[in-house]
């Protein structure tokens, strides 16, 4: 399976494909090899989704749309 069939796949199951990372992003650009490129992606983008949350919300009430209830 290429990316881009990965991705396409991931897509179909709801998944937000558009921007992601990958070690060489961090490798290109900083002298580190794989293992430490992977771990300063993996406390950037892993380590709390809180923020993401917070600015769903932010923009969910931007456009108008309702939380559900339950």
């Amino acid at each position: 399976m290429t990316i881009k069939e990965a991705q396409k796949f991931l897509k179909s199951k709801g998944y937000y494909t558009y921007c992601m990372w990958q070690i060489c992003d961090v490798t290109d650009k900083y002298d580190c090899d794989e293992h430490d490129a992977y771990e300063i992606l993996d406390l950037v983008l892993g380590s709390d989704c809180s923020e993401t949350f917070e600015r769903i919300d932010i923009q969910a009430d931007y456009m108008d749309i309702k939380l559900k209830t339950k």
